[in-house]
């Protein structure tokens, strides 16, 4: 290995003993205890102030390896043998070491362990080395409740980062349901519970928008309405279940002729509105024909033929909606004069 013995020559006019002890007393000033390792022989001395660092009689352990070995604290000893041994082989430039050393009451004291090669035999092999020990106790246990702090403030952000996604999402998930109840109670305010058609109000609402589309693009829009003939007879002769079940029957017969963009609603009592977004005037009458047909096969189990009259009308610009209700109103009233027929207006 590389290196430079300390010699006399390294101090001119200095003898080697007197070099050595101005080393050692250099290394006393700036340590709390000295060692000096022969390695050929595996002897290795240690200042007094080493051994009363650690609260032991000076000279009161072996001098050798075993002794260092010893006093180490178990946890520690794996990586100080780790860090030493690469010096050894010359892959550290350098043996530095933090690592905890039993002292004679039992109690481990911190210390930090800096050694080099001070002496070298003609091959260049490691002959000697030096090394200082030095009290790092407190540093050390301020070090470590420095990271001890900071890992509980660690985990507590994480358990606060926790609790802040789990309230997130509690949070969200209340806001997904308060959402779907909100949608659900709007539907249900908005639906027919008999036929589960559209209610007049929602009807309206739609109406609005249409005409305000019209208004503003030009697109063009049909309304349809119809009555069933003699619904009465049915209540007085068969009753209002049977009735309800004819009304049913009618709502899904005709749902199944419509687009999803249809508004289909129930205007009230037997009476029933479809609204036909870009649809013209010809097609709505179309429609209501083949709605009236449709009408007149359903299988209600009644002992009369049932039968529908029909009004339709196109939405006019200008025309308000309220206008257009009432021309289709009045439009179904000369057809259930005339009975299962479409009037156009």
């Amino acid at each position: 290995m590389e290196g430079r013995e300390i010699t006399d020559s390294t101090y001119p006019g200095a003898s080697q003993e007197a070099v050595e002890r101005t080393l050692r007393f250099a290394l006393e000033i700036v340590s709390d205890g000295i060692w000096d390792w022969n390695i050929c022989t595996d002897h290795v001395k240690r200042s007094p102030g080493w051994y009363s660092m650690l609260g032991y009689a000076v000279d009161g352990l072996s001098e050798n390896v075993a002794t260092w070995h010893e006093v180490i604290h178990p946890d520690d000893f794996e990586r100080v043998m780790r860090g030493f041994q690469a010096y050894l082989d010359g892959t550290q430039p350098l043996y530095a070491e933090e690592y905890r050393c039993r002292c004679r009451n039992g109690d481990y004291l911190w210390v930090s362990d800096h050694g080099r090669f001070v002496e070298f035999d003609e091959e260049g092999w490691a002959t000697r080395m030096i090394g200082a020990h030095r009290n790092i106790h407190e540093r050390k246990l301020a070090e470590l409740a420095l990271q001890q702090k900071n890992q509980e403030l660690l985990e507590l952000n994480r358990t606060l980062e926790d609790l802040v996604a789990a309230r997130t999402e509690a949070l969200q998930q209340a806001n997904r349901a308060l959402a779907e109840q909100a949608a659900l109670a709007l539907r249900l305010s908005e639906t027919d519970p008999l036929t589960q058609v559209a209610n007049r109000r929602r009807f309206e609402r739609q109406v609005q928008a249409e005409w305000h589309r019209l208004q503003r693009h030009g697109h063009p829009c049909a309304l349809l309405m119809f009555d069933l003939d003699h619904f009465k007879r049915i209540n007085d002769r068969l009753g209002h279940p049977a009735g309800d079940r004819v009304l049913v029957a009618v709502a899904e017969a005709v749902r199944q002729d419509l687009r999803e963009v249809d508004c289909f609603a129930r205007w009230g009592g037997e009476e029933f509105v479809v609204l036909l977004p870009d649809t013209d005037a010809a097609a709505a009458l179309s429609l209501a024909e083949r709605l009236r047909l449709t009408l007149r096969r359903i299988d209600a189990a009644l002992p009369m033929l049932l039968t529908a009259s029909f009004s339709v009308g196109a939405m006019c610009p200008g025309e308000d909606p309220v206008a257009l209700i009432r021309r289709l109103d009045d439009a179904l009233y000369l057809a259930k004069q005339q009975r299962d027929c479409v009037v156009v207006c």
